[in-house]
């Protein structure tokens, strides 16, 4: 099943349950869905309502656990402590910024290449879907900056992949709208928002994408492989995916205090992976 995917996409990693660490995640999404159900209908919530909430955070748990696979992936105990900390943090805002999780997620693998093969056409439009929907429909009008980045990053560590810049100018035409909406106020754009929310946090949310940019350059070795190729993963093109994490954290930050405050599981998913560091159960070896 996974070669037939891998035929199709390469940001794809299916979730195979012979893995104890994947089946850990299958029993606990749907633990995580129930417990969102319960949630929502405690809230006021009932019908599709509810289902939609259990499925968001479900899905929020899986996101944050596969995206921090990416972020560290020699070790496991930092991806479940990531999952814990950002379902937590869902519970904690109600609401969270699904399509910008997923974002991130598919971003990272565009850079890192963990499947182990360069990004097809169709990898490109899920990305740049994902983007669009980030920027319009989260409100994170730098996602598409941050996109952008990632293909362009992807082509200059592989100079083949021409067909990347076309994605990057789409994604980042996403973020050119948003200032054309702006009648071109970059202030609005970039600095307004952050400029009111309040300090400590502000500088709580820096602290932590620094701690992840710390992380990459303290990543060391890789010694996972791809999951397509078996051959190893290449440090640098990790520690790529990682900064682009990092900048779609820091990309949420210009959307104000309350919008922010919805990508709270990615900031939980970075402190989760580097307490990971630390905890030796789960390390390749």
């Amino acid at each position: 099943m996974s070669k037939a995917v891998y035929s199709r996409s390469s940001i794809a990693r299916p979730l195979e349950p012979q893995y104890k660490t994947n089946l850990a995640v299958l029993v606990l999404m749907p633990i995580i869905g129930f417990a969102g159900f319960v949630w929502a209908g405690q809230n006021g919530m009932s019908g599709l309502g509810q289902i939609f909430s259990a499925l968001s955070y479900a899905l929020v748990g899986f996101l944050s656990w596969a995206a921090a696979r990416e972020f560290d992936p020699d070790r496991n105990a930092g991806a479940f402590l990531a999952m814990a900390l950002a379902v937590a943090a869902a519970f904690f805002i109600g609401e969270t910024a699904v399509w910008t999780m997923a974002f991130a997620l598919m971003a990272i693998r565009v850079v890192n290449r963990s499947v182990g093969l360069p990004v097809k056409f169709g990898d490109i439009l899920i990305v740049a879907a994902l983007a669009a929907l980030a920027v319009f429909r989260d409100g994170y009008a730098q996602i598409g900056f941050v996109a952008a980045t990632a293909f362009a990053l992807d082509a200059f560590l592989d100079r083949k992949r021409t067909l990347n810049l076309l994605g990057a100018l789409v994604t980042l035409s996403f973020t050119a709208w948003e200032l054309i909406e702006l009648q071109g106020d970059f202030e609005a754009l970039l600095l307004s928002a952050v400029a009111v929310m309040d300090p400590m946090k502000l500088y709580v949310a820096l602290g932590v994408l620094a701690l992840g940019v710390l992380h990459a350059l303290l990543l060391g070795r890789v010694r996972s492989t791809g999951d397509a190729t078996g051959e190893p993963l290449s440090g640098f093109r990790v520690r790529g995916g990682i900064l682009v994490f990092c900048l779609t954290g820091l990309a949420v930050l210009p959307a104000g205090e309350a919008a922010a405050l919805h990508a709270l599981p990615l900031y939980a998913i970075i402190i989760g992976v580097v307490i990971g560091r630390f905890i030796p159960f789960g390390q390749i070896r």
